[in-house]
């Protein structure tokens, strides 16, 4: 009777065992779309606006192997600024990069993000000549996303949440 004790409590040790790795090589919660809850406020990082937001999108794609695959994000930016003459002018810029992310060995819910500048698109919509504050600020935000930990998804999958190791900030996101 003893045996029989040992070995089913055995066989459920090593079925858990094998559930939570098993669990943990494929939770890639975070694949799909997202779009950040709350519009940033970019101001007076982009030189000459008097108002700036922008609203952050990722897109995360299952890779060929479970722990990395691409990622692109995206920023939609409003800005307002004045023309030559001072009056207030609105328009909106699109930047987005794409890359690769890759789930850290040692923790399965921290991954690091690494982008593509080649890859840079930068476009505006009723923008004056020369995106070079909007396409600078894109590209200094983009060192904030290189390692994101603590990676968790709601239960309902339609929230996603981080936290910036640079800053410690805790980020949450949409399903989009």
């Amino acid at each position: 009777m003893k045996t029989i004790n040992q070995l089913a409590v055995g066989a459920a040790l090593l079925f858990g065992a094998a559930a939570l790795s098993s669990c943990s090589e494929d939770k890639n919660e975070m694949i799909g779309t997202w779009t950040s809850s709350t519009p940033e406020v970019v101001v007076p990082a982009i030189e000459g606006a008097t108002s700036a937001t922008a609203i952050t999108t990722f897109e995360f794609s299952e890779g060929a192997e479970k722990s990395n695959g691409p990622v692109k994000m995206t920023k939609d930016y409003t800005v307002t600024a004045p023309d030559s003459v001072g009056n207030a002018i609105n328009y909106t810029v699109k930047a987005s990069v794409e890359g690769k992310w890759t789930r850290e060995e040692k923790g399965d819910d921290d991954y690091y993000l690494s982008f593509d500048q080649n890859t840079l698109d930068v476009a505006g919509v009723d923008a004056p000549d020369g995106l070079g504050a909007v396409t600078a600020n894109f590209l200094g935000s983009l060192a904030q996303y290189s390692k994101i930990e603590d990676v968790d998804v709601t239960k309902d999958g339609s929230v996603l949440s981080f936290e910036l190791e640079s800053t410690d900030a805790k980020v949450s996101f949409t399903k989009k």
